[in-house]
């Protein structure tokens, strides 16, 4: 299945854009959160960066849910991956169930093939958003190249797709600037603090705090910074 490599936004006039990490069909506490910092629907922006699905209670409902609510993005992660797959072959509907995508076998095959089909169509790899003066990446597990304009004009491939969604060594390595853009965005990682390493930023702090990383993009540029710590990582 051929997927959409990049996708540009355009600055949100009215309102203010959200960031948020990996949901993994806890859609109620997004919600909750969503709800208690303010977000306006009809307003607002929210981008989500990948693994909507598995592990937690609602993963169809997560799914439906972004594909339906104005004003709500999201880019593929390897978790949406594996959901894409598993129609291929049945060694892939074993691989998502141990990632937690045993949900999905109690999908019709109509009800399959319509949040498949939507969520390749609707999702791309990475994104492009315009905030202001800055222009922000977002990517669900790190950037494949040094310069973020190589994924802007980069043709779909199978290893582009998997560059984009496993791997995170940028995110255990030195401090490295992805030139080409202010900042790039992702998830994929489980810490339980925002990670940096130069302009990169990773926000999959859910399933080590209970609470995901929800806040404006505009806030990014205050959390990139030269000043690391240690981190642990749980398997994405």
């Amino acid at each position: 299945m051929k997927l959409v490599t990049h996708q540009t936004i355009a600055p949100n006039p009215a309102g203010i854009d959200w960031i948020c990490g990996d949901v993994h069909g806890h859609l109620s506490v997004l919600q909750a959160q969503l709800t208690q910092a303010g977000f306006r629907y009809g307003v607002d922006r929210l981008f989500l960066l990948g693994d909507l699905v598995d592990r937690g209670p609602d993963s169809e409902a997560t799914l439906n849910w972004a594909l339906s609510t104005d004003g709500v993005f999201s880019v593929l992660g390897n978790h949406e991956l594996m959901f894409l797959a598993r129609s291929e072959h049945e060694a892939y509907r074993v691989k998502h169930r141990l990632i937690g995508g045993g949900w999905a076998d109690d999908l019709s095959f109509s009800g399959y093939r319509r949040l498949a089909e939507r969520s390749a169509r609707e999702f791309p790899l990475s994104m492009t958003v315009s905030c202001g003066q800055h222009t922000v990446g977002l990517v669900h597990a790190q950037s494949p190249f040094d310069d973020w304009r190589r994924l802007q004009d980069a043709t779909y491939s199978e290893k582009l797709a998997i560059d984009c969604t496993w791997p995170w060594d940028r995110a255990q390595g030195p401090e490295q600037v992805i030139a080409g853009v202010s900042a790039v965005m992702s998830g994929h990682i489980g810490t339980p603090e925002v990670v940096t390493r130069g302009n990169q930023i990773w926000i999959d702090t859910f399933e080590a705090t209970g609470e995901f990383t929800l806040a404006p993009i505009e806030d990014i540029f205050t959390r990139t910074s030269s000043k690391f710590g240690r981190f642990e990582v749980t398997t994405p």
